[in-house]
Protein backbone atom coordinates (compact mmCIF):
# COMPACT_ATOMS: atom_id res chain seq x y z
CA UNK A 1 0.00 0.00 0.00
CA UNK A 2 1.31 3.29 -0.82
CA UNK A 3 1.42 5.59 1.77
CA UNK A 4 0.47 9.88 1.53
CA UNK A 5 1.59 10.39 -2.17
CA UNK A 6 1.21 14.24 -2.27
CA UNK A 7 1.40 14.77 -6.30
CA UNK A 8 0.51 17.71 -6.50
CA UNK A 9 2.63 20.56 -4.64
CA UNK A 10 2.45 23.36 -7.21
CA UNK A 11 0.90 24.78 -10.55
CA UNK A 12 1.54 23.12 -14.04
CA UNK A 13 4.84 24.68 -15.32
CA UNK A 14 3.38 24.63 -18.96
CA UNK A 15 0.15 23.78 -20.14
CA UNK A 16 -0.44 21.37 -23.30
CA UNK A 17 0.34 23.19 -25.86
CA UNK A 18 0.41 22.17 -30.08
CA UNK A 19 4.33 22.97 -30.90
CA UNK A 20 5.28 21.10 -33.45
CA UNK A 21 9.01 20.25 -31.74
CA UNK A 22 10.66 20.20 -27.84
CA UNK A 23 12.26 23.23 -29.26
CA UNK A 24 9.51 25.70 -29.82
CA UNK A 25 7.89 24.69 -26.43
CA UNK A 26 11.04 25.03 -24.73
CA UNK A 27 11.73 28.62 -25.96
CA UNK A 28 7.94 29.41 -25.82
CA UNK A 29 8.18 28.33 -22.31
CA UNK A 30 11.48 30.68 -21.57
CA UNK A 31 14.00 27.37 -21.17
CA UNK A 32 17.78 27.88 -21.96
CA UNK A 33 18.67 25.68 -24.23
CA UNK A 34 21.58 23.71 -26.16
CA UNK A 35 20.67 23.82 -28.95
CA UNK A 36 22.28 21.14 -32.18
CA UNK A 37 23.34 24.32 -33.63
CA UNK A 38 25.52 25.79 -30.45
CA UNK A 39 29.46 25.42 -31.01
CA UNK A 40 28.58 23.48 -27.60
CA UNK A 41 26.64 20.64 -28.51
CA UNK A 42 29.21 18.05 -29.10
CA UNK A 43 30.28 18.57 -26.03
CA UNK A 44 27.53 18.56 -24.17
CA UNK A 45 26.41 15.63 -24.84
CA UNK A 46 29.48 13.56 -25.04
CA UNK A 47 29.74 10.34 -23.15
CA UNK A 48 31.84 9.47 -20.09
CA UNK A 49 31.44 6.09 -21.76
CA UNK A 50 32.43 7.04 -25.36
CA UNK A 51 31.41 3.82 -26.63
CA UNK A 52 27.70 4.67 -25.82
CA UNK A 53 27.12 7.83 -27.78
CA UNK A 54 23.47 8.75 -27.89
CA UNK A 55 22.03 11.41 -29.39
CA UNK A 56 19.08 13.41 -27.22
CA UNK A 57 16.41 15.03 -29.28
CA UNK A 58 16.67 18.41 -27.31
CA UNK A 59 18.94 19.79 -24.32
CA UNK A 60 17.57 21.58 -21.90
CA UNK A 61 19.55 23.38 -19.33
CA UNK A 62 18.28 25.03 -16.76
CA UNK A 63 19.16 27.36 -13.80
CA UNK A 64 15.86 27.39 -11.68
CA UNK A 65 13.31 24.51 -10.93
CA UNK A 66 10.54 26.42 -12.62
CA UNK A 67 12.40 26.25 -16.09
CA UNK A 68 13.00 22.53 -14.79
CA UNK A 69 8.90 22.05 -14.67
CA UNK A 70 8.46 23.90 -17.88
CA UNK A 71 10.79 21.74 -19.79
CA UNK A 72 8.99 18.23 -18.32
CA UNK A 73 5.72 20.19 -18.83
CA UNK A 74 7.07 20.28 -22.33
CA UNK A 75 8.28 17.05 -23.10
CA UNK A 76 4.81 15.36 -21.56
CA UNK A 77 2.63 17.56 -24.09
CA UNK A 78 4.44 16.09 -27.24
CA UNK A 79 5.42 12.67 -25.30
CA UNK A 80 9.15 12.75 -25.57
CA UNK A 81 10.88 10.52 -22.91
CA UNK A 82 12.81 12.81 -20.49
CA UNK A 83 16.27 12.14 -19.09
CA UNK A 84 18.26 14.29 -16.17
CA UNK A 85 22.35 14.33 -16.69
CA UNK A 86 23.52 15.66 -13.33
CA UNK A 87 27.49 14.64 -14.05
CA UNK A 88 26.93 12.29 -16.82
CA UNK A 89 28.95 9.78 -15.27
CA UNK A 90 26.68 7.10 -16.18
CA UNK A 91 28.53 3.62 -17.45
CA UNK A 92 25.58 3.13 -19.73
CA UNK A 93 25.33 7.06 -20.89
CA UNK A 94 22.00 6.93 -19.01
CA UNK A 95 22.04 10.49 -18.63
CA UNK A 96 21.95 11.04 -22.11
CA UNK A 97 19.04 8.54 -22.21
CA UNK A 98 20.72 5.31 -22.96
CA UNK A 99 19.60 5.42 -26.52
CA UNK A 100 18.48 8.50 -29.04
CA UNK A 101 15.51 10.47 -28.86
CA UNK A 102 15.20 11.61 -25.34
CA UNK A 103 15.06 15.41 -23.78
CA UNK A 104 18.20 15.99 -21.83
CA UNK A 105 17.46 18.37 -19.31
CA UNK A 106 21.51 18.95 -18.17
CA UNK A 107 21.67 19.83 -14.20
CA UNK A 108 24.71 21.42 -13.92
CA UNK A 109 23.68 24.69 -13.15
CA UNK A 110 22.29 23.37 -9.89
CA UNK A 111 25.50 23.18 -7.71
CA UNK A 112 25.13 24.76 -4.72
CA UNK A 113 26.36 23.45 -1.47
CA UNK A 114 25.16 25.47 1.55
CA UNK A 115 25.45 23.61 5.38
CA UNK A 116 23.02 25.00 8.24
CA UNK A 117 25.43 25.64 11.14
CA UNK A 118 22.65 24.93 13.80
CA UNK A 119 21.88 21.29 12.08
CA UNK A 120 24.35 20.15 10.33
CA UNK A 121 22.00 19.83 7.43
CA UNK A 122 23.80 20.63 3.78
CA UNK A 123 21.56 21.81 0.68
CA UNK A 124 23.16 20.36 -2.29
CA UNK A 125 22.38 21.18 -5.93
CA UNK A 126 21.97 18.10 -7.78
CA UNK A 127 24.17 18.87 -10.88
CA UNK A 128 27.08 19.62 -8.16
CA UNK A 129 30.02 17.31 -7.98
CA UNK A 130 31.04 14.87 -5.45
CA UNK A 131 34.71 16.77 -5.36
CA UNK A 132 33.35 20.23 -5.13
CA UNK A 133 31.10 19.08 -2.75
CA UNK A 134 33.54 17.49 -0.31
CA UNK A 135 35.52 20.80 -0.05
CA UNK A 136 32.46 22.94 -0.08
CA UNK A 137 31.33 20.94 2.82
CA UNK A 138 34.86 21.21 4.71
CA UNK A 139 35.42 24.88 3.98
CA UNK A 140 31.98 25.31 5.99
CA UNK A 141 32.76 23.74 9.50
CA UNK A 142 34.59 20.58 8.35
CA UNK A 143 31.29 19.08 7.23
CA UNK A 144 31.31 15.92 5.14
CA UNK A 145 29.04 12.71 4.70
CA UNK A 146 29.90 9.67 2.95
CA UNK A 147 30.10 9.31 -0.83
CA UNK A 148 32.46 7.93 -3.72
CA UNK A 149 35.96 8.39 -4.29
CA UNK A 150 35.67 10.20 -8.04
CA UNK A 151 35.71 14.28 -7.67
CA UNK A 152 34.21 14.10 -11.48
CA UNK A 153 30.83 12.16 -10.41
CA UNK A 154 28.15 14.07 -10.36
CA UNK A 155 25.86 13.63 -6.56
CA UNK A 156 22.35 13.05 -8.05
CA UNK A 157 23.13 9.97 -9.95
CA UNK A 158 25.68 9.20 -7.31
CA UNK A 159 23.16 9.37 -4.05
CA UNK A 160 20.15 8.23 -6.38
CA UNK A 161 21.69 5.05 -7.16
CA UNK A 162 22.85 3.98 -3.47
CA UNK A 163 26.28 5.65 -3.33
CA UNK A 164 28.57 3.69 -1.94
CA UNK A 165 32.42 5.16 -0.83
CA UNK A 166 35.43 4.62 1.09
CA UNK A 167 33.47 5.43 4.28
CA UNK A 168 30.43 3.59 3.94
CA UNK A 169 31.10 0.96 6.39
CA UNK A 170 31.73 3.41 9.03
CA UNK A 171 28.98 6.20 8.10
CA UNK A 172 26.61 4.29 5.24
CA UNK A 173 25.66 4.88 1.76
CA UNK A 174 25.67 8.28 0.42
CA UNK A 175 21.85 7.76 0.00
CA UNK A 176 21.29 6.92 3.97
CA UNK A 177 22.33 10.54 4.72
CA UNK A 178 19.65 11.85 2.70
CA UNK A 179 17.24 13.43 4.48
CA UNK A 180 14.76 15.30 2.07
CA UNK A 181 14.89 15.46 -1.76
CA UNK A 182 13.17 18.15 -4.00
CA UNK A 183 12.26 17.02 -7.49
CA UNK A 184 9.98 17.69 -10.74
CA UNK A 185 7.18 14.98 -11.13
CA UNK A 186 6.10 13.92 -14.18
CA UNK A 187 2.96 16.27 -14.33
CA UNK A 188 4.95 19.32 -13.65
CA UNK A 189 4.26 19.98 -10.11
CA UNK A 190 7.20 20.04 -7.53
CA UNK A 191 6.90 17.86 -4.54
CA UNK A 192 9.19 16.86 -1.43
CA UNK A 193 10.39 13.34 -0.41
CA UNK A 194 11.40 13.28 3.54
CA UNK A 195 10.45 10.31 6.23
CA UNK A 196 7.57 12.59 6.78
CA UNK A 197 6.47 13.56 3.28
CA UNK A 198 5.77 11.08 -0.07
CA UNK A 199 7.39 8.46 2.03
CA UNK A 200 7.42 6.41 -0.57
CA UNK A 201 8.81 8.20 -3.22
CA UNK A 202 11.78 9.25 -0.75
CA UNK A 203 12.06 5.32 -0.12
CA UNK A 204 12.08 4.60 -3.90
CA UNK A 205 14.92 7.21 -4.89
CA UNK A 206 17.50 6.35 -2.46
CA UNK A 207 18.25 2.92 -4.52
CA UNK A 208 16.39 3.41 -7.50
CA UNK A 209 18.25 5.24 -9.84
CA UNK A 210 18.11 9.18 -11.46
CA UNK A 211 15.63 8.37 -14.38
CA UNK A 212 12.47 6.67 -12.39
CA UNK A 213 10.58 9.11 -10.50
CA UNK A 214 11.16 12.51 -11.43
CA UNK A 215 13.89 15.26 -11.57
CA UNK A 216 15.46 16.00 -8.51
CA UNK A 217 16.82 19.18 -8.12
CA UNK A 218 18.23 19.68 -4.81
CA UNK A 219 18.95 16.96 -2.27
CA UNK A 220 19.31 17.92 2.05
CA UNK A 221 22.14 15.56 3.58
CA UNK A 222 22.50 14.55 7.58
CA UNK A 223 26.72 15.38 7.38
CA UNK A 224 28.99 14.90 10.37
CA UNK A 225 32.52 16.23 11.80
CA UNK A 226 35.00 15.05 9.39
CA UNK A 227 37.10 12.72 10.78
CA UNK A 228 40.42 14.06 11.57
CA UNK A 229 42.73 10.73 12.16
CA UNK A 230 42.49 8.87 8.82
CA UNK A 231 44.40 6.18 8.87
CA UNK A 232 45.39 5.13 5.02
CA UNK A 233 46.55 1.78 4.33
CA UNK A 234 48.15 -0.03 1.18
CA UNK A 235 49.62 -3.56 1.10
CA UNK A 236 50.85 -5.13 -1.49
CA UNK A 237 50.06 -8.71 -2.19
CA UNK A 238 52.81 -11.25 -4.12
CA UNK A 239 50.63 -13.94 -4.15
CA UNK A 240 49.36 -16.84 -6.55
CA UNK A 241 46.33 -18.64 -7.30
CA UNK A 242 45.52 -20.23 -4.27
CA UNK A 243 47.12 -17.71 -1.99
CA UNK A 244 45.08 -15.37 -3.44
CA UNK A 245 41.88 -17.68 -2.73
CA UNK A 246 43.06 -18.31 0.49
CA UNK A 247 43.40 -14.05 1.04
CA UNK A 248 39.88 -14.04 -0.15
CA UNK A 249 38.46 -16.58 1.95
CA UNK A 250 40.22 -14.74 5.11
CA UNK A 251 38.34 -11.30 4.26
CA UNK A 252 35.31 -12.81 3.37
CA UNK A 253 35.15 -14.77 6.98
CA UNK A 254 36.95 -10.42 8.36
CA UNK A 255 33.73 -9.08 6.83
CA UNK A 256 31.28 -11.12 8.77
CA UNK A 257 32.87 -11.29 11.92
CA UNK A 258 32.88 -8.68 14.97
CA UNK A 259 36.75 -8.76 14.89
CA UNK A 260 36.11 -6.34 11.47
CA UNK A 261 34.95 -2.85 13.28
CA UNK A 262 32.75 -0.32 11.51
CA UNK A 263 35.74 1.92 11.17
CA UNK A 264 37.96 -0.29 8.84
CA UNK A 265 36.79 0.66 5.27
CA UNK A 266 39.04 -2.12 3.05
CA UNK A 267 39.31 -3.31 -0.47
CA UNK A 268 41.78 -5.23 -3.14
CA UNK A 269 42.65 -3.64 -5.73
CA UNK A 270 43.60 -5.85 -8.62
CA UNK A 271 45.20 -5.38 -12.28
CA UNK A 272 47.81 -5.94 -14.20
CA UNK A 273 50.10 -5.03 -12.49
CA UNK A 274 49.87 -7.06 -8.95
CA UNK A 275 47.42 -6.95 -6.19
CA UNK A 276 47.26 -4.26 -3.43
CA UNK A 277 44.86 -4.31 -0.31
CA UNK A 278 43.97 -1.03 0.58
CA UNK A 279 41.30 1.29 2.46
CA UNK A 280 41.26 3.40 5.21
CA UNK A 281 40.54 3.24 8.83
CA UNK A 282 38.89 5.75 11.02
CA UNK A 283 41.07 6.24 14.18
CA UNK A 284 44.26 6.11 15.27
CA UNK A 285 46.73 3.73 14.39
CA UNK A 286 46.32 1.90 17.87
CA UNK A 287 43.15 1.21 16.51
CA UNK A 288 43.96 0.61 13.45
CA UNK A 289 46.83 -2.26 14.13
CA UNK A 290 44.94 -4.40 16.49
CA UNK A 291 42.35 -4.46 13.74
CA UNK A 292 44.00 -4.93 10.75
CA UNK A 293 45.91 -8.15 12.64
CA UNK A 294 43.70 -10.81 12.08
CA UNK A 295 43.49 -10.29 8.38
CA UNK A 296 47.80 -9.50 8.11
CA UNK A 297 48.40 -12.85 9.89
CA UNK A 298 46.40 -15.28 7.95
CA UNK A 299 47.48 -13.85 5.00
CA UNK A 300 51.58 -13.81 5.15
CA UNK A 301 51.89 -10.62 6.74
CA UNK A 302 52.90 -8.55 3.92
CA UNK A 303 54.79 -5.36 4.12
CA UNK A 304 53.10 -1.79 3.30
CA UNK A 305 52.27 1.85 4.07
CA UNK A 306 50.42 3.21 6.77
CA UNK A 307 49.95 6.73 7.26
CA UNK A 308 47.68 9.13 9.22
CA UNK A 309 46.07 11.99 7.02
CA UNK A 310 43.46 14.79 7.56
CA UNK A 311 40.14 14.31 5.75
CA UNK A 312 40.85 16.45 2.28
CA UNK A 313 44.34 14.80 1.75
CA UNK A 314 42.68 11.26 2.35
CA UNK A 315 40.00 12.01 -0.21
CA UNK A 316 42.31 13.31 -2.47
CA UNK A 317 44.69 10.21 -2.31
CA UNK A 318 41.86 8.01 -3.35
CA UNK A 319 40.30 10.29 -6.09
CA UNK A 320 43.94 10.38 -7.96
CA UNK A 321 43.21 14.10 -9.58
CA UNK A 322 42.60 17.62 -7.75
CA UNK A 323 39.14 17.53 -5.80
CA UNK A 324 38.13 20.69 -7.86
CA UNK A 325 36.43 20.03 -11.25
CA UNK A 326 34.96 22.88 -13.39
CA UNK A 327 31.72 23.29 -14.69
CA UNK A 328 32.84 21.84 -18.36
CA UNK A 329 34.11 18.59 -16.60
CA UNK A 330 35.57 17.29 -19.86
CA UNK A 331 37.42 13.36 -18.50
CA UNK A 332 35.99 10.37 -20.90
CA UNK A 333 36.83 6.93 -20.84
CA UNK A 334 36.12 4.17 -23.12
CA UNK A 335 35.08 0.87 -21.73
CA UNK A 336 32.67 -2.11 -20.42
CA UNK A 337 32.24 -2.45 -17.13
CA UNK A 338 30.39 -5.37 -15.08
CA UNK A 339 29.28 -5.88 -11.15
CA UNK A 340 28.36 -8.16 -8.79
CA UNK A 341 27.36 -8.52 -5.13
CA UNK A 342 27.83 -11.48 -2.94
CA UNK A 343 26.77 -12.56 0.44
CA UNK A 344 29.44 -15.76 1.04
CA UNK A 345 30.95 -17.37 -2.23
CA UNK A 346 31.29 -21.12 -1.71
CA UNK A 347 34.94 -23.09 -2.06
CA UNK A 348 33.95 -23.93 -5.89
CA UNK A 349 32.97 -20.07 -6.75
CA UNK A 350 36.00 -19.27 -5.09
CA UNK A 351 38.19 -21.44 -6.93
CA UNK A 352 36.85 -21.15 -10.20
CA UNK A 353 36.65 -17.06 -9.04
CA UNK A 354 40.77 -16.67 -8.31
CA UNK A 355 41.56 -19.30 -11.43
CA UNK A 356 39.84 -16.96 -13.75
CA UNK A 357 41.86 -14.19 -12.73
CA UNK A 358 45.56 -16.01 -12.31
CA UNK A 359 45.24 -17.87 -15.91
CA UNK A 360 43.15 -15.33 -18.20
CA UNK A 361 42.65 -11.61 -16.89
CA UNK A 362 46.64 -11.68 -15.84
CA UNK A 363 47.22 -12.35 -19.71
CA UNK A 364 45.15 -9.77 -20.78
CA UNK A 365 46.84 -6.89 -22.04
CA UNK A 366 44.64 -3.96 -21.55
CA UNK A 367 43.68 -1.41 -18.89
CA UNK A 368 41.67 -3.47 -16.84
CA UNK A 369 40.67 -3.74 -13.03
CA UNK A 370 38.86 -5.46 -10.39
CA UNK A 371 37.81 -3.58 -7.54
CA UNK A 372 36.84 -5.88 -4.37
CA UNK A 373 35.03 -4.20 -1.68
CA UNK A 374 34.61 -5.39 1.87
CA UNK A 375 30.55 -3.91 1.95
CA UNK A 376 28.55 -5.50 4.80
CA UNK A 377 28.91 -7.74 7.61
CA UNK A 378 27.93 -7.26 11.26
CA UNK A 379 29.12 -4.35 11.71
CA UNK A 380 28.74 -2.66 8.46
CA UNK A 381 26.49 0.38 8.52
CA UNK A 382 25.35 -0.56 5.50
CA UNK A 383 24.41 -3.37 6.98
CA UNK A 384 22.75 -2.16 10.31
CA UNK A 385 20.11 -0.11 8.41
CA UNK A 386 18.36 -3.34 7.32
CA UNK A 387 17.35 -5.22 4.15
CA UNK A 388 14.27 -2.92 3.29
CA UNK A 389 15.56 0.78 4.88
CA UNK A 390 15.63 1.92 1.19
CA UNK A 391 15.33 0.53 -2.32
CA UNK A 392 18.96 -0.37 -2.30
CA UNK A 393 18.68 -3.52 -2.44
CA UNK A 394 22.33 -5.48 -1.44
CA UNK A 395 22.60 -4.75 2.33
CA UNK A 396 22.98 -8.21 2.97
CA UNK A 397 25.97 -8.64 0.05
CA UNK A 398 29.18 -9.27 2.51
CA UNK A 399 31.21 -8.09 -0.72
CA UNK A 400 31.03 -5.49 -4.15
CA UNK A 401 32.87 -6.07 -6.95
CA UNK A 402 33.37 -4.07 -9.71
CA UNK A 403 34.95 -5.08 -12.99
CA UNK A 404 36.53 -2.89 -15.45
CA UNK A 405 38.24 -3.28 -18.92
CA UNK A 406 39.21 -0.13 -21.18
CA UNK A 407 41.09 1.05 -23.82
CA UNK A 408 43.19 4.02 -23.72
CA UNK A 409 42.65 4.71 -27.59
CA UNK A 410 40.39 3.33 -30.33
CA UNK A 411 37.27 1.32 -29.98
CA UNK A 412 36.76 -1.03 -27.59
CA UNK A 413 37.31 -4.30 -29.27
CA UNK A 414 34.18 -6.54 -30.21
CA UNK A 415 35.55 -10.00 -28.81
CA UNK A 416 36.15 -7.95 -25.48
CA UNK A 417 33.07 -8.58 -23.72
CA UNK A 418 33.46 -12.16 -23.03
CA UNK A 419 36.61 -11.42 -20.81
CA UNK A 420 34.27 -9.30 -17.85
CA UNK A 421 31.09 -11.78 -18.87
CA UNK A 422 32.81 -14.66 -18.78
CA UNK A 423 34.72 -13.53 -15.22
CA UNK A 424 31.35 -13.01 -13.61
CA UNK A 425 30.13 -16.69 -15.30
CA UNK A 426 32.51 -18.32 -12.64
CA UNK A 427 30.65 -17.27 -9.92
CA UNK A 428 27.13 -17.57 -11.18
CA UNK A 429 27.65 -20.51 -12.69
CA UNK A 430 29.12 -22.53 -9.67
CA UNK A 431 26.07 -20.99 -7.44
CA UNK A 432 23.10 -21.70 -10.09
CA UNK A 433 20.72 -21.42 -7.21
CA UNK A 434 21.83 -18.01 -5.60
CA UNK A 435 19.92 -14.94 -7.37
CA UNK A 436 23.39 -12.47 -7.19
CA UNK A 437 22.85 -8.25 -6.94
CA UNK A 438 24.30 -5.95 -9.63
CA UNK A 439 25.16 -2.33 -8.34
CA UNK A 440 23.44 -0.25 -10.71
CA UNK A 441 26.00 2.77 -10.56
CA UNK A 442 27.99 0.45 -12.40
CA UNK A 443 25.67 0.09 -14.69
CA UNK A 444 25.89 -2.40 -17.04
CA UNK A 445 23.64 -1.96 -20.58
CA UNK A 446 24.63 -5.60 -22.02
CA UNK A 447 21.97 -7.02 -19.57
CA UNK A 448 18.20 -6.73 -21.05
CA UNK A 449 15.71 -4.55 -19.31
CA UNK A 450 14.46 -7.19 -17.60
CA UNK A 451 18.01 -8.63 -16.14
CA UNK A 452 18.83 -5.40 -14.91
CA UNK A 453 15.56 -4.52 -13.15
CA UNK A 454 15.81 -8.10 -11.30
CA UNK A 455 19.85 -8.21 -10.81
CA UNK A 456 19.77 -3.85 -9.70
CA UNK A 457 16.56 -4.06 -7.07
CA UNK A 458 16.07 -7.70 -6.50
CA UNK A 459 13.11 -8.54 -4.19
CA UNK A 460 12.45 -4.38 -4.29
CA UNK A 461 11.69 -4.25 -8.10
CA UNK A 462 8.17 -5.02 -7.36
CA UNK A 463 7.28 -2.31 -4.95
CA UNK A 464 9.19 0.08 -6.92
CA UNK A 465 6.91 -0.28 -9.91
CA UNK A 466 4.56 0.21 -8.02
CA UNK A 467 5.12 3.51 -6.75
CA UNK A 468 6.52 4.38 -10.44
CA UNK A 469 2.88 3.13 -11.58
CA UNK A 470 1.17 5.95 -9.01
CA UNK A 471 3.76 8.76 -9.74
CA UNK A 472 4.51 8.32 -13.14
CA UNK A 473 1.52 6.60 -15.39
CA UNK A 474 2.89 7.50 -18.57
CA UNK A 475 6.85 5.95 -18.16
CA UNK A 476 8.01 9.94 -18.91
CA UNK A 477 11.27 9.23 -16.98
CA UNK A 478 12.87 6.11 -18.67
CA UNK A 479 16.19 4.43 -19.96
CA UNK A 480 16.49 1.03 -21.05
CA UNK A 481 16.97 -0.21 -17.57
CA UNK A 482 14.91 2.14 -15.53
CA UNK A 483 12.02 0.87 -13.23
CA UNK A 484 8.96 0.47 -14.88
CA UNK A 485 10.53 0.21 -18.61
CA UNK A 486 9.14 -2.89 -20.53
Amino acid sequence: MLRNLLLFAGPLAVAAAPFADINSCLTSASVPQILKSDSKWGQTIKPFNLRLPFTPVAVAYPTTVAQVQAAVSCAASLGITVSPKSGGHSYASHGLGGEDGHLMIDLRQFRDVKVDSATGIASVGVGARLGNVATSLYSQGQRAFSHGTCPGVGVGGHVLGGGYGYSSRTKGLASDALVEASLVLANGTLATASATQNPDIFWALRGAGATSYGIVTTMKFQTFAAPSQNVVFNYGLNVNQAQMKNVFSVLQDYANSTAMPAEMNMRVFINRSGVSLMGVFYGTQSAFQTAISPVLSKIGNPSGSVQTKGWIDTLTGYAYMPLATSLDYDIHETFFSKSLMTERLNDAAMTAFWAYWYNTARSNTRDWYLIVDLHGGISSAITKLGADYSSYAHRNALIKYEFYDRVSSGSYPSNGFSFLNDWVATVTKAMPTTQFGMYMNYADPSLTTSQAQQNYWLGHYAKLAEIKSAVDPTNLFNNPQSVGRK
